[in-house]
């Protein structure tokens, strides 16, 4: 994969940075749940992303994935939180086979 900066990314190594990227959405779960500060992290993982968006050319995968994290903001019932961020891990599992099919 190529960035927009010319920068070529090896598809292994940007298949383990996804299995990080899970990582860090699945820790919203426990830290909503235990009522911890997940607002401060998820906007750190907001920001992640929207520089990794930017760097390839706004893949609609990761524009998804945006919107639901944002929309997690707004949510009060922990099951439709907990039901968005099993959303997201999903769409990173679409992009992550759509890499491999390439």
């Amino acid at each position: 994969m190529e960035t927009k900066y010319g920068m070529r990314v090896d598809k292994v190594d940007f298949e383990l940075y996804l299995i990080t990227l899970k990582n860090k959405i699945y820790k919203l779960l426990p830290l909503k749940e235990e009522h911890l500060d997940w607002s401060k992290y998820l906007n750190t993982v907001i920001v992640e992303l929207s520089g990794l968006n930017e760097l390839f050319d706004n893949q609609p995968q990761l524009i998804s994935l945006l919107a639901k994290l944002e929309g997690l903001y707004k949510l009060e019932d922990f099951m439709l939180y907990r039901r968005t961020i099993f959303e997201c891990l999903n769409l990173i599992q679409v992009l992550k086979d759509s890499i491999e099919e390439e």
